[in-house]
Formats: structure tokens, C-alpha cells, sequence
């Protein structure tokens, strides 16, 4: 039998300061991968994080207190920095442009990353990044625009895991969702770019039998329930809260919908793909680039709520166009966006020889 081969990349340090969203899940996800092809891993994190026991499974985990003193920032940099060395890593991977501030010097031992999954807001705080890592083309492109060496930006998207068979879907009755009915799921931080809104206002749009889950917390979840109010769908739009693990709503789910106006790249596109749900987006740069519109999914205009119900009555009116896009999603989420594909593509980064 054919064994993968053995990593290039031998000891990693992450650095991680954010709470619990998407870019956390993928931290997991990625570690684990790793670890599973034999790297050693320790990760430096913000205390008390939700996703911590999971990280900790596979990865050395270390929490600590990331101060915003200027004074006592060097002093907390210099403990990772010394922890890092210690430890014995060849590479270290920041996660988002707050852990730039965190990475230690870079040296011929040990290089130096940053991965972004968002658009970069500037580099002033990168003086120990080596290399940039963003999830799409787009937020490379525009690092490079921005001023970055072209020559240390790299594109690796994301992947996925299976989904587990249990647990299963979770009951519509537990969350006063009719059996009949077809369910339209959204996830994220309810923040003004996730455009819950719209999915509210696409939803006024559409037959009595459509019903949303939205699923997320955050600054504007209030607001959206009073628009849910407002617009008269309180009944059909079910605020489910922030869900640690979402496979089992995406299990009774019918469909994937992703609203959003400024999206870099649109996890919850590769989660619907991968929970075998036809996916209907707007056409946000992320999205724009996964999906090709009417093979595994369709687009429609950003902010448009017409545009967005329409797109949903096309799934709703034909059962042939819905399972081509569901068909179509998981097989080009097979072929580009696989765990082994992604997992070699940063082995390879991040094992290579350091700069010259």
C-alpha cells in the first residue's frame, strides 16, 4: 500500500490571538492535518479559547496574555520568541496581521509567515514577515498592490473536513422549523459585511414555505431580529446562535446562502459543497472566484435582494438544477480544495530552505 510521503516541514509555532470564527476552525483543521503527517506543532494563543481542548489533541498549546502596552509587548515577543527557539521550530506561522506584531526575528533556523484571510490593512506592523500567505488570489493581488514583493505572496486556500456521520442533522421541530419547509442557512459573524440583513430581505421575497437559519452572533444580532420583525418573517427567521460545530444544522439544511458584499474568500461556500447543499451567493470577490455560476452554484449581484431571491427560485422551481449544483459543488471541492492538496501545498512553503 502507498503511504503519503514524509513532511518536509518538521517543527512549527503558530500564533493565534483571535476568538472563534472561521479562521480558528481552519487553525484546527490544519494542525491536525499536519500532525497527522508526522509535524511537530505549539501554538501560542490567547487564554480561555473555546477551540483550545481541540487544538490541544494534536498541537502543544501555550496561552498567554498578549499585552497592548508598547513596553510590555517587546517583553511578551521576546518570551515566544525564546519559547519558539526552544522549542525547536523551522518555521513559525502567524495567523492574521494582529499576530504580525508577535513574530519573532526570522534567521537562517527558523522562517517567518503570515497568513491572511482578509484583505491586508498595511504592513506596519510586519517587520518579522518573511512571507504572506492569503487564502485567495485577490488578497494576494492586492498585498502586491499595496507594495508587498510579489516573490513572498503565496495563494493557498482552504479545505475542509468530512463530514462526520454523527451526529446527525438536528431536529427542524427543536427549532420551530416545519418539516416541509425549505431552510436557507447562513453562518457567520453577524457584522455589516456578513449581510444577514439581506438574507432577511431575500426572504420577505420568497413563498411562505422558505425559512432561514442564521446562525452567528455579534454587534448588529439585535438589529437583524428587529428587521426580521420589521419585514414580517419573525416567524420564518431563526436566529440559532454561534454553533461550535454546524454540521448537524448544515445536515437539515436545504440550501447555502451567501449574502455577502465584501467576502475574500467565503468559507461557508466550501461548507456548503461539502455538506452536499446547492450553494446561492452574491458575487463577492471570495465567492466570485469558487463558484462557476450555474455549475456549483449561482451568483447574483451584491445588495441585491431581488436578484438573490431569484437565484433561489431557480433552486426552489427545479430538483434537476438543484442537484447539479450540489453535484457539482463537492466535485470541485474534491479536485482543488482537498486536505492532501492543501496540507502539501504549506508543507512545501513552509519546509523550504530559508532566505538568502
Amino acid at each position: 500500500m502507498a503511504t503519503d510521503p514524509p513532511a518536509n516541514l518538521k517543527k512549527l509555532a503558530h500564533i493565534h490571538l483571535g476568538v472563534d470564527g472561521g479562521a480558528e476552525r481552519f487553525l484546527v483543521r490544519l494542525s491536525g492535518a499536519l500532525a497527522r503527517k508526522g509535524v511537530d506543532q505549539i501554538a501560542f494563543i490567547r487564554k480561555d479559547r473555546p477551540w483550545r481542548d481541540e487544538l490541544a489533541q494534536h498541537c502543544e498549546v501555550r496561552e498567554l496574555k498578549f499585552s497592548r502596552s508598547h513596553l510590555k509587548r517587546h517583553f511578551v515577543r521576546w518570551g515566544i520568541s525564546r519559547q519558539i527557539r526552544a522549542f525547536g521550530a523551522t518555521a513559525t506561522l502567524g495567523w492574521m496581521s494582529p499576530a504580525s506584531k508577535w513574530l519573532p526575528r526570522p534567521g537562517p533556523s527558523m522562517r517567518t509567515f503570515l497568513r491572511l484571510g482578509d484583505w491586508p490593512d498595511g504592513f506596519h506592523t510586519y517587520g518579522n514577515v518573511e512571507d504572506l500567505i492569503g487564502n485567495t488570489p485577490e488578497i494576494v493581488r492586492q498585498a502586491v498592490e499595496m507594495g508587498w514583493p510579489e516573490a513572498r505572496a503565496h495563494v493557498i486556500s482552504n479545505f475542509v473536513d468530512p463530514l462526520p456521520a454523527e451526529p446527525g442533522p438536528v431536529s427542524r421541530a427543536d427549532h420551530d422549523t416545519p418539516e416541509n419547509a425549505t431552510v436557507l442557512i447562513h453562518l457567520g459573524r453577524f457584522v455589516e459585511r456578513k449581510r444577514f440583513d439581506l438574507a432577511i430581505r431575500t426572504v420577505a421575497r420568497l413563498p411562505g414555505h422558505v425559512h432561514a437559519w442564521l446562525i452567528g452572533d455579534g454587534d448588529l444580532l439585535d438589529d437583524m431580529k428587529a428587521l426580521a420583525k420589521a419585514e414580517g418573517v419573525e416567524s420564518r427567521v431563526h436566529f440559532l446562535g454561534w454553533q461550535r460545530d454546524p454540521a448537524p444544522f448544515l445536515k437539515a439544511a436545504d440550501i447555502l446562502l451567501c449574502p455577502t458584499d465584501a467576502e475574500p474568500l467565503g468559507n461557508i461556500v466550501l461548507e456548503g459543497w461539502n455538506a452536499g447543499l446547492p450553494v446561492v451567493a452574491t458575487a463577492s470577490p471570495g465567492p466570485s472566484w469558487l463558484i462557476d455560476d450555474g455549475k456549483n452554484g449561482l451568483l447574483s449581484p451584491c445588495g441585491d435582494a431581488e436578484a438573490l431571491a431569484a437565484s433561489i427560485g431557480r433552486v426552489l422551481g427545479s430538483q434537476e438544477l438543484r442537484s447539479t449544483l450540489a453535484r457539482g459543488g463537492q466535485a470541485k471541492l474534491s479536485e482543488h480544495y482537498s486536505e492532501a492538496g492543501v496540507v502539501a501545498a504549506y508543507d512545501k512553503l513552509l519546509g523550504g530552505p530559508a532566505r538568502t
